[in-house]
């Protein structure tokens, strides 16, 4: 198919040769009129049904052109509405369920810099990687700083606690064999410039040893140099996830603390509310509060979508996947772009 910069000159060729045509045409008729020899008149109406035949062809010519120059701009301007469509639900469904973990984590974000947080559910359908993408947006531009990611899965013995320190020295710029105070040590120096954020995946798939090392050594010494350094005031975050996709960190006994209060420090680990399933109430508050960014085939009837949802028992991950198709959106094309963590 020709390049859409020679359909573009095609086009310009063809109006300019229209426009002399019609000129001419016009000259033609101008003439008949004026003309009473019958032969010269015959000969100037053999011109002009000529002339008009040739104009004819420009003309289907040209909506030809029109159409293929067209369609390209048609279907990009169709991707850009399904885009902005995709993005207006993406932001509803951040509006859906999971505000207990979420007003908890925004109270504690917004009075100190660093903390460390248990996101926690029975299954990975209760969307713990949702709730963590959820959280990283609260905080700005956290994405665009240091991201230190670590699966846990591979890391499930004691001995495994050294490839667990060979991996975040890797992360940090460091050699093999670093040890955790100079893990520490950079990651504090890479504080100062910039947000970081560690997230520990699959937390549940180690042992508690791990986990022990983790919480009462690294981190333990890492706020440690914070005090040291009289950096609790940081203008940047340092924030460390962990993930049980199991629910079963919390009855391990690593030091999370479980129940939030005003006598709590961003030096003891929190454990952020287990996920629970959504509630009838939770699916016809969203609809009430969302319907004006919501397709009418998913806010036209309330009831009926809320009946339809709830067929998933309110399970997070199957019910947002169920809400993505009911307003003709594919979850799994859009979860590359939606979870980035």
């Amino acid at each position: 198919m020709p390049s859409l910069k020679r359909l573009e000159a095609k086009r310009e060729d063809l109006e300019e040769e229209y426009g002399e045509v019609r000129k001419k045409l016009k000259w033609f008729k101008k003439e008949k009129i004026t003309k009473t020899d019958s032969e010269a008149k015959y000969e100037l109406e053999q011109r002009i049904e000529e002339y008009e035949s040739r104009l004819e062809k420009i003309d289907e010519e040209l909506e030809e052109l029109e159409e293929q120059i067209n369609q390209p701009k048609r279907v990009e301007n169709s991707d850009l509405e399904k885009s902005q469509t995709f993005d207006f639900l993406y932001k509803s469904l951040l509006k859906l369920g999971y505000w207990e973990q979420h007003n908890l984590f925004e109270e504690i974000a917004g009075k100190y810099s660093h903390g460390v947080f248990l996101i926690q559910g029975c299954s990975k359908d209760y969307g713990q990687r949702w709730l963590l993408n959820r959280l990283a947006s609260i905080i700005p531009n956290i994405l665009e700083g240091k991201k230190i990611f670590i699966d846990l899965n591979r890391t499930s013995s004691r001995t495994d606690i050294l490839t667990i320190w060979d991996e975040f020295a890797g992360w940090v710029t460091l050699p093999e064999k670093s040890s955790p105070s100079q893990i520490t040590e950079k990651i504090c120096e890479l504080w100062k410039s910039q947000n970081v954020l560690i997230v520990f995946n699959n937390a549940d798939e180690t042992i508690k040893e791990n986990l022990c090392d983790l919480l009462n050594g690294f981190w333990a010494s890492l706020t440690q140099k914070v005090l040291e350094d009289n950096n609790q005031q940081n203008a940047f975050k340092l924030l460390i996830f962990l993930i049980d996709y199991q629910g079963v960190i919390s009855q391990w006994n690593v030091g999370f603390v479980e129940k939030y209060d005003s006598d709590w420090q961003p030096n003891y680990p929190l454990g952020l509310p287990a996920i629970n399933p959504f509630s009838d109430k939770d699916l016809r508050d969203w609809l009430n509060y969302q319907s004006d960014f919501l397709p009418p085939a998913i806010s036209a009837n309330k009831t009926e979508t809320v009946r339809v949802l709830l067929e998933k028992q309110g399970v997070p991950m199957p019910t947002l996947r169920k809400i993505c198709d009911l307003c003709g959106c594919n979850w799994f094309e859009q979860e590359g772009k939606w979870l980035r963590l």
